[in-house]
């Protein structure tokens, strides 16, 4: 998630234990997906486990994802959260296979010694040609953000287009993956550049550790790196839909300019339904 709070930092009454209290709420999340299982599930096999966390996956899907930023680089009691609600919708117009994701932060939120933000942040789509190369994928297409957020701290402000682009390859072992994006301003008075390597590692019992922090450059403003390990759980429904569960702490390893994320936690929801598979 690219970073979104610039706020002066002082230290007014309640600040802390305000932090305090989002600190807690986040660890709270972080518990509790990883407890979401219905009763009528059952622990995933290799390949459906593969297929939960394969951006190319032809599968339609809702993503519930949960950012919570408590501690931002140069911003001591200043952080950050969005909660996203992401579609992943597989079609084959004009006769190509292709990937389209819409994203926008429902729940977005900065805050800082003089105050908080609240609403919803900058919404943004792609969509992608699927080629097929034996066990790897490729995607590639365009990409836009539309300045939808509701306050100057939850987004950008302005207008961008780019591009999207998608590597996979399932393994005995697991998923291994590579997302990257470019888009700039229609302006020109902002670019950004995000890499995003995915390593999934499959366990027993439908459980698979993952690793998947987005580092992000923001060219000529800051950028961040971080570095996650997290544990997930994918269940399959009788009615062949399957609900997949994670959480990942993340460690920024590398911090340039202010307001970027010094650890984050990342924690969703996702359920893939069955459309169509690749004959």
């Amino acid at each position: 998630m690219p970073p979104i709070a610039d706020i002066i930092a002082q230290d007014p009454v309640g600040m802390k234990q305000r932090r305090r209290y989002r600190w807690a709420a986040a660890l709270w999340r972080a518990v509790a997906v990883l407890a979401l299982a219905a009763p009528a599930t059952t622990a995933a096999k290799d390949d459906s486990q593969n297929e939960a966390n394969d951006p190319l996956t032809p599968k339609m899907a809702f993503q519930v994802h949960d950012y919570a930023q408590p501690i931002l680089s140069e911003r001591p009691e200043a952080g950050a959260h969005q909660l996203y609600l992401r579609h992943v919708l597989p079609h084959d117009a004009l006769g190509v296979d292709q990937i389209a994701r819409a994203s926008l932060p429902l729940i977005a939120n900065s805050w800082g010694p003089h105050g908080a933000w609240n609403g919803i942040g900058d919404f943004t789509v792609y969509d992608m040609a699927i080629a097929y190369i034996g066990q790897t994928k490729l995607g590639a297409g365009p990409l836009a953000t539309a300045p939808t957020a509701s306050a100057p701290a939850l987004g950008s402000g302005k207008w961008q287009g780019g591009a999207q682009t998608v590597v996979s390859a399932a393994h005995d072992w697991g998923l291994s993956a590579l997302l990257s994006s470019y888009q700039q301003a229609f302006d020109g008075t902002l670019q950004t550049l995000t890499i995003q390597p995915l390593l999934f590692l499959n366990l027993d019992g439908g459980y698979y550790l993952r690793s998947t922090g987005i580092s992000t450059f923001n060219l000529g403003h800051n950028s961040v790196v971080p570095v996650g390990l997290g544990l997930g759980r994918v269940f399959e429904r009788p009615d062949g839909r399957v609900v997949n569960v994670f959480v990942e702490p993340q460690y920024s390893v590398l911090q340039t300019g202010p307001g970027v994320p010094a650890f984050q936690i990342f924690t969703g929801v996702v359920l893939q339904f069955p459309v169509r598979r690749r004959r």
